[in-house]
């Protein structure tokens, strides 16, 4: 399934509301004839050129020849028959309202079939946008590990908005468009097979024109969407780290590099605008000719006496005028579609992406317990031709606490990805009681797991919503003051404006470093989880800030298995682990309990 197929996939559940639409364009089409059709009846009163014997007289066989169709006739028929009935003025006026009335049916018609067409083009959007962002929470985290997240934040904003205006839009005129030209050409044909043949004359040309402008369209649309994912990215970098940028004069260099991307974005933009722009000209360009030649070849055959009646000639151009716009949007659709799929593929991409690597036809299994050991057994991970971690085996036992102690970049924190199973192996296994993590349900091992990372990770809602964060039961106060309690945080939190309700804003931006930290902890211990990872809890907090927190750390890993990382031996928090792993280059080069390893006075006596 190719891009644009993929998204147009999310159109099937609509099906009913694809059946309303196509029914209002298509009673959209035929008054819409219709009250082009009625106009001819009216020319006639002031023509003076229908003969109502004559007309009384047409046979349905008059209905497939060149010279007008069976409901023109009758339309004549009638209309003598009402001026000599209520005379010409008279009849005038009830056509005129008459024709008011099918313009009215019409537009109602127009504006219905549009209706339905917006619910369809905004539910596709929306289920889109939520698949992404689905698609986002279960890929592997590895995944993200040399993206930009400017990047994601485009193609999630521009690139969906842009499926909406050039894809999504287009279908109401891709399903409406050709209606309307269908019975347009048809009745057409009917008024005149010969002045109708002029209509085919430059569709050729037309569509050779508007397929290589597509074609140019999609190749330079994709740049363009790559360079504002670029562009996003160079922003969050500025956002973020604002203070270094300040600190070291890096402003102008900064701007240079936004400009550098902003004016590449620029002029891939502007060509492909440009060519869409292309489009719309270059096909009324050519519907003004051939509507020329209809004017000069109908003229030709009715001063040639050759069956092209004056009303006949009036309601054809005004028929044919009506055939462009449909036509146009049609063509404009066709050229919109292809500058779209850049968009369509870059948002597929994500989509398409596997969340496992693993045999997916194993089922996956359930687990709610954790009773005997974690086992890493001979795991490597290599990621684009980089070894981050190789031929590790260790045992992690229940009620034991391991340290892992390496420099940075050593593969510390990747053994907690790994752990979690946000990271795939390349080879070996992990286990959790004799069960490899691959083949269990994340949701329900990852219940099992307790995480405190070196930078806490806070959302911008309230203490209480940030400690209970995804217990799906409800918590009570009571017992998230408890947790804040265990992690020394419940006094600083009585003094906030607000206390446990107090937002405390993007990433937990109007607390410390410290603050953040404690109810990072208080959401594990909320949690209490069997199996704990502590990633460089304390490693960037002060000296008295991570005396406390450590404090806070101790008491809760009294109740679970711990996998504690740490860049230092100093840090308190490893005093009292039961077995200690020192990693260098993704390897574990030094192992045992701190006794041992003070005894053989290798690495880790000179870390």
């Amino acid at each position: 399934m190719n891009a644009l197929e993929k998204i147009l996939s999310y159109s099937k559940p609509y099906k009913y509301h694809y059946i309303l639409n196509i029914s209002c364009n298509f009673l959209h089409s035929l008054f819409s004839v219709l009250s082009i059709i009625s106009i001819s009846p009216v020319l006639s009163i002031f023509l003076k050129i229908t003969d109502v014997k004559k007309e009384n007289k047409t046979t349905f066989l008059n209905f497939l020849d060149g010279s007008f169709n069976f409901i023109q006739k009758y339309f004549h028929y009638y209309i003598n028959i009402l001026s000599e009935k209520y005379g010409k003025i008279n009849t005038l006026g009830i056509f005129c309202i008459f024709i008011i009335l099918l313009c009215f049916l019409r537009n109602t018609f127009r504006y219905l079939a549009e209706y339905f067409m917006i619910g369809i083009r905004t539910s596709i959007v929306r289920n889109i946008r939520n698949d992404f962002h689905r698609k986002i929470l279960s890929i592997p985290t590895i995944f993200f590990y040399d993206k930009k997240n400017g990047d994601l934040m485009s193609r999630l904003s521009n690139d969906v908005n842009e499926i909406e205006v050039s894809i999504v839009n287009s279908l109401a005129n891709i399903i409406s468009s050709p209606i309307m030209v269908f019975f347009h050409l048809l009745t057409l044909s009917f008024m005149s097979y010969q002045l109708t043949l002029f209509t085919f004359i430059l569709l050729p040309l037309m569509g050779t024109l508007i397929s290589i402008i597509g074609k140019s369209l999609k190749k330079d649309a994709r740049g363009a969407q790559n360079q504002l994912g670029e562009l996003f990215s160079v922003v969050e970098e500025t956002l973020n780290f604002t203070k270094i940028i300040n600190i070291f004069n890096a402003g102008n260099k900064m701007q240079k590099r936004f400009e550098k991307v902003s004016e590449c974005q620029k002029k891939l933009s502007a060509r492909v605008n440009r060519k869409k722009e292309l489009a719309s000209p270059i096909s009324e360009f050519l519907g003004t000719i051939t509507m020329i030649l209809i004017v000069w070849y109908g003229g030709k055959l009715f001063l040639e006496k050759k069956g092209m009646a004056p009303e006949i000639l009036f309601s054809f151009v005004g028929l044919f005028f009506q055939i462009i716009n449909p036509a146009k949007n049609l063509v404009n659709s066709i050229s919109n579609i292809q500058k779209g799929k850049a968009s369509a593929e870059r948002i597929v991409e994500i989509l398409n992406t596997k969340c496992f690597q693993h045999d997916q036809k194993k089922q996956l299994k359930s687990i709610f317990h954790f009773e005997n050991e974690i086992l890493f057994r001979n795991v490597s991970l290599i990621h684009n031709k980089l070894v981050l971690i190789h031929n590790l085996n260790f045992s992690l036992k229940k009620g034991k606490n391991i340290a892992i102690i390496g420099r940075s970049g050593s593969g510390k924190s990747t053994i907690a990805n790994l752990l979690a199973n946000f990271y795939e192996v390349s080879s070996g296994e992990i286990t959790i009681d004799g069960i490899n993590i691959s083949y269990l349900k994340n949701k329900d091992y990852r219940k099992l797991l307790g995480m405190v990372t070196q930078e806490p990770v806070l959302f911008n809602d309230s203490v209480l919503n940030n400690i209970a964060l995804g217990l799906e039961e409800k918590i009570s106060i009571s017992s998230v003051i408890k947790a804040a309690k265990i992690a020394n945080a419940h006094y600083f939190i009585k003094k906030l404006p607000n206390g446990y309700d107090t937002i405390i804003g993007y990433n937990g931006n109007k607390l410390s470093m410290g603050q953040k930290q404690r109810i990072s902890i208080a959401r594990a211990v909320l949690k209490n989880p069997p199996i704990m990872i502590l990633d460089e809890a304390t490693s960037s907090l002060d000296i008295e800030s991570e005396i406390m927190i450590q404090n806070s750390l101790n008491k809760m890993m009294k109740n679970s298995t711990s996998l504690i990382i740490a860049h230092r031996l100093s840090s308190n928090i490893i005093k009292n682990v039961d077995y200690i792993m020192i990693l260098e280059k993704g390897k574990i080069i030094e192992q045992g309990p701190t006794h041992v390893l003070i005894s053989k006075k290798g690495t880790y006596s000179n870390f």
